[in-house]
């Protein structure tokens, strides 16, 4: 963890700590008592890593009026080659990526997550009606239509199930 002014001058750390409650409010204090008499605004930049950074993401872990953005590892990486470290990967120099990437105003905000995640969830909703639509297609153009389900299919050799699906698509298609 890191305090770094919009000057990109470093107010506090690299400075490691706990990932446990009493971790965090012990960063917190120091970082109140360093920002103490100053009215900065405040944005905290967390790297996504599974399941690990998601109780830092919660609304109750940050003080009111501070912002939370969520970066994409990729994007951290990424800005990690472009200053010049591709092969080297340290907390610390992951820590500077991360700072440049909130200083340039990279990051999904915390607060986007619920209207991000109701969005995925109606692309996917919007496939699945799709796929269902393309499949109740194909299964009306290629199934030969039967009246009597419960009489059993005979199939000879010119009318196999194959050859009716050609017929049938040479007819659409003309």
């Amino acid at each position: 963890m890191s305090v770094t002014d919009a000057g990109r001058h470093r107010l506090l750390g690299p400075v490691d700590f706990e990932m446990t409650g009493r971790g965090l409010q012990g960063v917190l204090a120091l970082i109140r008592t360093r920002l103490a008499g100053t009215d900065l605004p405040v944005k905290v930049g967390i790297e996504a890593a599974g399941h690990y950074h998601r109780p830092l993401l919660a609304p109750t872990v940050w003080p009111e009026g501070w912002q939370v953005l969520e970066l994409n590892p990729a994007h951290v990486a990424e800005q990690r080659r472009a200053q010049g470290r591709r092969r080297v990967k340290t907390d610390a120099l992951d820590l500077e990526a991360i700072t440049e990437l909130v200083l340039s105003g990279r990051g999904i905000p915390v607060t986007a997550r619920e209207s991000v995640i109701g969005e995925l969830g109606a692309w996917a909703a919007h496939r699945n009606r799709r796929i269902g639509t393309r499949t109740a297609t194909k299964n009306q153009i290629l199934r030969p239509n039967v009246q009597n389900t419960s009489a059993p299919c005979v199939w000879t050799k010119e009318a196999t199930p194959a050859a009716l699906d050609r017929d049938t698509l040479r007819a659409r298609v003309r």
